[in-house]
């Protein structure tokens, strides 16, 4: 039975503890497990192994599939979205938006507070898991065990690159019948790290691959793709605020190390038919793909970041008419141009439906979203006399038009370059990202979505190896990596060697990974995230790390210090 199935969770009981540990939001610092959840009778059925660890994985929906928690702190805070107050109607949300991008935050920040809580459960779910499963005669346990472990550690990863700080407690250390038990330890800088990869390294040996679990669970793939990861940032994890951190060659091997292992494996491969494949619905066993958020239709809370940013009066759906986008988040003009020479990329757009005006209907068959960066007046489906239905021809193709916002100010869906936080608001102010594909099961755009959500994938790898190898110096190396993933792209132009720079290297990330909740951490590594860009000037280190929410210190006073303003 599959650990995603949601009457098996709902079946153990095992969601347990939302406040597991004492470092979380709550006042009640008691660590809580149901009494439904160790009984006897469940614990020893069959399905009871799955339904322990099944929570431990549940955590990343809201982590992955969300448009306003991780994925706002690692985009709006760069140069690759930002969210105005559009016509003075649409998201301000209480102008946490603003100060996100702006960096300008404080320790009240509703995203932050939202994002720890999320992470936090995670590490205290996936070490009560461990718990539990040692106490289980199941053929499973010692699998599950090293899965939970990985798990704990990736979420620890991500309080890391967030908050720097890194939660340390041993499953032995929390007690089956109530009660607080041992303090958890707080780790930061060189210490937390090392705790990472060592718990990483202790879980890889049991754990199996992705032909045999799939991509939605921990797998020793995943390990090595985590591991490079890490070592890549090493040196900025070491010392958080420092001008030009500098990149170890010990570091560099261990990327170029575990990259190997992952390129070696023969499991995984570049996309090299259609870049957008990556991000369609049936990617559920897609060979890029080392690790995924595995949604699952009944979630009903679906990938949203195509729906964050495209016009509410882009349809999505031909079955449901208010499956539409909500006019959010955009790029900005310093992202845009960096595409300036590059929009040949196939990356860049897919047209499907053609956006000069020329095409004024498609058979049903071939009607779907553009994908990529939308830029430009835009044409679609829309709605007949009465809204029943979509406007069709005679002979029952759909009518394709220029779009009109008729659902707020009547104005065309014409996105411009200029977008910013004072004066260009408007609703259709700003290039948009529909990267992800929308589901037509969706009833709001929002709600339901059967795509995995690619964390770890292969693009990523090649572009990590090429990074270590040019920060060591082998940028013949470093091109041949590149050029690989352009290749496998079908971009018509590779780069020269005398193109191999970082700047460039940080550019081609952006172009491979865009929207994809990467743009803050690339962007710290790479001495770029105190520039200016629109609507944003700060150019404090401090911004590095975001605040410890001021509810988990209040809650425990002197446990956690906070990090700097």
């Amino acid at each position: 039975m599959s650990i995603h199935n949601k009457t098996t969770m709902k079946k153990i009981l095992f969601f347990l503890l939302l406040f597991a540990f004492p470092f979380v939001q709550s006042c009640d610092l008691e660590e809580e497990i149901f009494d439904e959840a160790l009984n006897a009778s469940l614990l020893e059925s069959k399905t009871a192994a799955e339904g322990v660890l099944a929570p431990v994985y549940s955590r990343m929906i809201d982590l992955f599939n969300d448009h306003n928690g991780y994925f706002m702190l690692q985009e709006n805070s760069t140069d690759e979205c930002i969210v105005p107050f559009r016509g003075g109607t649409d998201w301000f949300n209480g102008g946490v938006l603003i100060e996100i991008h702006r960096h300008t935050w404080t320790s009240s920040l509703s995203n932050t507070q939202n994002t720890w809580n999320q992470l936090t459960q995670g590490v205290a779910r996936a070490l009560v898991a461990q718990k539990t499963l040692a106490s289980l005669n199941s053929p499973n346990s010692a699998l599950y065990i090293a899965e939970s472990r990985a798990m704990a550690a990736f979420y620890n990863s991500l309080l890391l690159d967030l908050f720097n700080v890194v939660f340390v407690k041993s499953p032995d250390d929390i007690p089956t019948t109530g009660g607080v038990g041992k303090e958890s330890t707080v780790l930061k800088d060189g210490a937390a790290f090392d705790y990472l990869i060592a718990e990483l390294d202790a879980a890889e040996g049991a754990l199996q691959t992705k032909k045999e679990v799939g991509q939605g669970r921990m797998t020793k793939g995943a390990i090595w793709a985590l591991k490079a990861r890490l070592y890549l940032n090493r040196a900025v994890y070491l010392n958080r605020y420092v001008k030009g951190p500098q990149f170890a060659p010990a570091d560099m091997d261990k990327v170029i190390e575990n990259a190997d292992k992952v390129i070696n494996s023969g499991i995984y491969d570049l996309e090299k038919a259609d870049y957008f494949k990556i991000f369609d619905l049936d990617n559920s066993a897609h060979p890029e793909i080392i690790f995924a958020l595995k949604q699952i239709q009944d979630n009903n809370n679906g990938g949203r970041f195509t729906w964050f940013s495209l016009a509410r009066n882009h349809f999505f759906s031909l079955t449901n008419r208010g499956s539409t986008g909500t006019d959010g988040g955009s790029i900005t003009p310093e992202f845009w141009n960096t595409w300036a020479d590059n929009k040949t990329d196939p990356r860049f757009y897919k047209e499907v439906v053609k956006q000069d005006g020329s095409v004024t209907s498609v058979p049903t068959a071939r009607w779907g979203l553009n994908r990529g960066l939308l830029q430009g007046q835009q044409y679609g489906i829309v709605l007949a006399t009465g809204g029943a239905d979509f406007k069709r021809t005679t002979n029952g193709d759909l009518a394709i038009e220029a779009l009109r916002n008729t659902f707020r100010t009547g104005e065309m869906v014409n996105f411009t370059v200029a977008v910013d936080l004072e004066t260009n608001t408007g609703h259709s102010q700003g290039v948009r990202v529909s990267k992800y594909a929308v589901d037509p099961l969706s009833t709001q755009g929002r709600n339901i979505n059967r795509l995995d959500i690619p964390i770890l994938r292969m693009g990523d790898i090649y572009l990590m190896r090429a990074e270590a190898k040019l920060r060591k110096g082998d940028a013949a190396g470093a091109l041949a990596d590149v050029n690989a993933v352009r290749t496998a792209r079908k971009h018509p132009v590779l780069l020269t060697q005398a193109e191999m720079t970082l700047n460039n290297l940080f550019r081609e990330r952006g172009f491979e990974l865009y929207w994809e909740m990467q743009r803050r951490t690339d962007m710290i590594r790479f001495g770029k995230y105190e520039d200016t860009w629109t609507s944003k000037s700060d150019n404090n280190p401090n911004r590095r790390t975001f605040l410890i929410p001021q509810v988990a210190l209040d809650a425990n006073p002197g446990f956690l210090q906070q990090n700097p303003q």
